[in-house]
């Protein structure tokens, strides 16, 4: 591989349910959700696997949904603030768009904020593997450049906080 990139797959911490009448999109994350995040076995633990020149180097996609935006913050804590692009296909669970995205980018570290089934689904595509996401798991991928299903490989896994 020539130019190896990073791929940061997070699910979104614990949201509330969905109130009658509520949108999706509006669903926030719980006190809970978010305490278990920002704690010292949350975000701090599952990136300090990854190393602080690739922090400095990445981009944060996340899901227009407001769970998922909470997420993005909370991994900005985490890595060192900086902006959060909300991406529509995230939330839409468009895996061809996402890929067209991370084709797209220059970008050598992606952290990407979503939902289930739409990250296991990537994670398989990319490398085959078959993970289950709890509120709050992250998995890292380094990239094939031709993002080819089964060509990536997984660097690691951490289940949501709590787990």
């Amino acid at each position: 591989m020539s130019n190896a990139r990073t791929l940061i797959l997070v699910r979104h911490g614990s949201a509330e349910r969905a109130l009658p009448g509520m949108p999706d999109e509006e669903r926030s994350l719980t006190p809970d959700g978010q305490a278990a995040l920002r704690a010292p076995g949350g975000f701090a633990r599952s990136f300090s696997l990854v190393d602080e020149e690739a922090h400095s180097r990445a981009v944060i996609w996340a899901s227009p949904a407001l769970r998922a935006q909470q997420t993005a913050q909370a991994v900005a804590e985490a890595i060192g603030q900086r902006p959060i692009d909300a991406l529509p296909c995230l939330f839409e669970q468009d895996a061809d768009a996402f890929l067209d995205a991370l084709r797209a980018t220059d970008a050598e570290c992606v952290v990407a904020v979503g939902h289930i089934p739409f990250m296991e689904r990537v994670t398989e595509r990319l490398c085959g593997a078959t993970l289950s996401f709890s509120p709050g798991a992250v998995a890292c991928l380094r990239l094939d450049d031709t993002l080819a299903p089964c060509e990536s490989d997984l660097l690691w896994f951490v289940q949501g906080p709590g787990c």
